[in-house]
């Protein structure tokens, strides 16, 4: 007997001593490389949702007098977990140094200008503007601007006096909410 049909006849009996733990490795294996793939399949969409949100954050040209303060874009899909048909949105935080009327003006100018429509203003006569806007793509964009001094005055105040309640709710300089949703209008 040559020494590779040795070498084969050697393999083969090892096979056949031990297919059980043989063939469960393999399907660990497989089975391994398939939740691999489903990761990285996951990880990729993820990515490719953050990417698609930056862009339209980017879509909207904001100039150098927004100053950012908090940002809270991500790519997975946040679920509620008490509603099943409603997700999370991405969120952006700035503030501008000019008056509540100017800002959401210039802010709307520049959210249509990037494809979205406007469609709604849920609290008509707020002391604060909220717009909801959405593309054709079924993305939507919800502005909320609102005076940066009444918000530190009241935020947080337990019994604000009436002086404090009706401080100009115009007044600069402006908090700046700026949520991006590609699955629903919520939050």
């Amino acid at each position: 007997m040559t020494k590779k049909a040795k070498q084969t006849q050697k393999s083969l009996t090892f096979f056949k001593k031990h297919q059980y733990w043989v063939t469960a490795v393999i399907i660990v294996l497989v089975v391994l490389a398939g939740f691999g793939m489903q990761y990285c399949l996951h990880m990729n969409a993820d990515a490719a949702r953050k990417d698609k949100i930056t862009a339209i954050y980017d879509s909207f040209k904001l100039s150098a007098d927004y100053k950012l303060t908090h940002s809270d874009v991500f790519g997975d899909k946040r679920v509620y977990s008490w509603d099943a048909g409603r997700t999370y949105s991405s969120s952006k935080h700035f503030i501008r140094n000019a008056t509540v009327k100017e800002t959401s003006a210039e802010l709307k100018s520049k959210i249509e200008a990037a494809g979205f429509t406007y469609f709604e203003e849920p609290y008509p006569g707020a002391t604060f503007t909220e717009l909801h806007f959405k593309s054709a793509k079924g993305e939507y964009v919800r502005m909320n601007v609102s005076s940066k001094p009444r918000d530190d005055v009241l935020m947080g105040n337990q019994t604000p006096t009436a002086a404090q309640i009706s401080m100009d709710p115009n007044a600069a300089p402006s908090n700046v909410t700026l949520k991006v949703n590609l699955d629903d209008n919520n939050e």
